[in-house]
């Protein structure tokens, strides 16, 4: 029972607009706190601090976690759209098998289709609920699409191969909404995000202690590094989070396909 609710917090706060404007700030805290360290412990005492060689590989593994998030946060995108278009190209197949079949069956199909694409273009990014209440509605239309086709079926028993085509086309387009439904529920394992915000934390305190010790301190490099982790990482989270993030998926095909099937042949 608590797992559930720590994850369910730990979406809240990755998704909040204050954790836009949080990181940053943070980073730059973290800056601030290793020239502090610096100061305090090295510079006051007369102490020297000397590289010990292993820097550049501590950021070396941070820009390749980075690196593998982002890329992977990208593929999801692709992957979301690709999604999308299959199941227009679906739904367009169904509908224009359909055009075969008797009036009866053509009027169920199409009836059928307009319900589900309106449903669907009605929440283009639904959250976890939402997408929760998606899939029973989907099940409702699809039970009932079944019982009309049990109906029509008992009515015209020389039907039955039409009816099974027309089942099995319509598995497909199912089976590729379901899909894209679950893309908006899939996210960024929790702890590669934790640990992109540790390491970038760790990496701006080394950045401000290290940058105390430059003859004449520059604040040009821990600016520039916290812009652009704040950047990317803002980034990844936006690419992660469809259902509220800039980047979503293109609709078009399957708005295009609703509107043929709208006007009918």
């Amino acid at each position: 029972m608590l797992l559930p609710l720590l994850a369910s917090a730990w979406l809240a706060v990755v998704d909040s607009y204050w954790a836009t404007l949080a990181y940053p700030v943070g980073l730059g805290l973290a800056v601030w706190l290793g020239g502090w360290a610096a100061e305090r412990w090295y510079l006051r005492r007369g102490r020297v601090w000397k590289p010990i060689g292993v820097e550049g590989g501590i950021f070396g593994m941070f820009g390749l976690l980075l690196s593998f998030t982002l890329v992977a946060s990208g593929a999801a995108v692709k992957a979301r759209d690709a999604t999308v278009h299959a199941e227009a190209s679906s739904i367009s197949g169904l509908y224009r098998q359909s055009q075969l079949y008797p009036p009866a069956l053509r009027a169920r199909v199409r009836a059928y289709l307009l319900a589900s694409l309106r449903d669907q273009l009605a929440h283009p990014t639904p959250n976890a609920a939402e997408c929760l209440r998606l899939v029973h509605r989907a099940d409702s239309l699809n039970r009932a699409f079944d019982t009309s086709l049990l109906v029509h079926l008992a009515g015209a028993p020389t039907d039955r191969p039409v009816v099974e085509q027309l089942l099995a086309l319509a598995a497909t387009k199912n089976t590729n909404y379901f899909a894209l439904l679950y893309t908006f529920r899939e996210r960024t394992p929790r702890t590669i995000l934790v640990a992109l915000v540790v390491l970038s934390l760790g990496m701006c305190l080394m950045i401000g202690f290290m940058n105390r010790f430059q003859d004449y301190p520059n604040p040009l490099i821990p600016i520039v590094f916290v812009a652009t982790v704040a950047v990317l990482v803002t980034t990844i989270r936006d690419l992660d989070n469809p259902g509220r993030g800039v980047v979503t998926p293109d609709y078009d095909d399957l708005t295009n396909v609703a509107a043929v099937i709208h006007q009918g042949p």
